[in-house]
C-alpha cells in the first residue's frame, strides 16, 4: 500500500514498511483492486502485532447460507450485471467472495472479533455485505 502526496504539483508515493498499522479498515474498496489476494496479503503485511482490521464490503451471494427464492433471483442478477458493472463502475465486482479471501489469508494467526454477512434489499446491485473486524 501506498499513499500519493502532492505538493507545489509534483506527485510523491510513499511506500508503507512491514507492520505499519495499528489499525486498516475498508469500506467498498476490495471490490475494485484489480488482486484481491495481493491487497488482503498486503493489509496483513502491514498490520502491528495486536492491530486490528476492519472492513464493509458487498459481495457474491452465497446460496449456501441464504437460499431464498429473491436470493436466487439476485445472484443470476449478479451474474449477469457483473462484467457491465466492473466497465462502468472502475472495477467494481459484484461476485466477490471478500469475506472468504480474508478468512483464507487471516485464518491461522488472528482473531476474528466479528464477521457477518447479511442482505440489504434497497442497496441494489450491491444488496449482499459483508463486515467484520480482525485482531492480529
Amino acid at each position: 500500500f501506498f499513499s500519493c502526496i502532492k505538493d507545489n504539483s509534483n506527485l510523491y508515493v510513499k511506500y508503507f514498511p512491514l507492520l505499519y498499522a495499528d489499525v486498516i479498515t475498508c469500506s467498498f474498496v476490495l471490490c475494485s483492486v484489480s488482486d484481491l489476494n495481493l491487497a488482503v496479503k498486503e493489509i496483513k503485511r502491514l498490520l502491528n502485532s495486536g492491530g486490528c482490521f476492519g472492513w464493509v464490503e458487498h459481495v457474491i451471494v452465497n446460496l449456501e447460507k441464504e437460499s431464498s427464492a429473491n436470493l436466487v433471483i439476485f445472484d443470476t442478477v449478479q451474474k449477469i450485471f457483473d462484467p457491465l458493472q466492473q466497465k462502468v463502475a472502475h472495477n467494481c465486482h459484484l461476485r466477490r467472495d471478500t469475506g472468504r479471501v480474508i478468512r483464507d489469508i487471516f485464518q491461522n494467526d488472528s482473531n476474528f472479533l466479528e464477521s457477518n454477512q447479511f442482505f440489504i434489499p434497497d442497496m441494489w446491485p450491491v444488496s449482499c455485505q459483508a463486515s467484520g473486524v480482525i485482531k492480529v
